[in-house]
């Protein structure tokens, strides 16, 4: 129903919009946060689209490296 609750499936679906339909992401690289050398590198490929990163959702990426 247009306008209704949303699914949590469908929900959760959404936030993968940073991923590019032919599997790649923004620049063509998935990073892994052992790859990323600092906390703010991270949060800078956060904003440039790689939401994968953020893998609790609290907006910050690889927290591990802070």
């Amino acid at each position: 129903m247009p306008g209704g609750i949303t699914r949590p499936w469908d929900f959760r679906r959404g936030r993968r919009s940073a991923v590019i339909p032919d599997g790649t992401t923004p620049g063509g690289r998935r990073y892994r946060c052992s790859e990323i050398s600092s906390y703010a590198r991270a949060q800078e490929l956060l904003r440039q689209g790689h939401s994968y990163l953020d893998g609790n959702g609290d907006g910050e990426a690889c927290a591990s490296l802070r």
